[in-house]
């Protein structure tokens, strides 16, 4: 009976310690995680275009 035990106690925990974050606390920080993520996409794809144009320049060197 420790799986019961455990989800009586899971559900405790959820209920009466977890603070939830409000839905509009929720909605700003995933517009800034989707911000974060397009910007982290934006520069790598930069820079993967830098290295391979440098290396095209270096391959045709020889």
């Amino acid at each position: 009976m420790k799986i019961v035990n455990y989800i009586k106690e899971s559900y405790v925990e959820f209920k009466d310690n977890v603070t939830w974050p409000s839905f509009s606390k929720l909605q700003q920080d995933t517009l800034i995680v989707a911000i974060a993520t397009v910007l982290l996409a934006i520069f790598l794809y930069a820079v993967d275009t830098s290295f391979a144009k440098l290396l095209d320049v270096i391959y045709s060197a020889f």
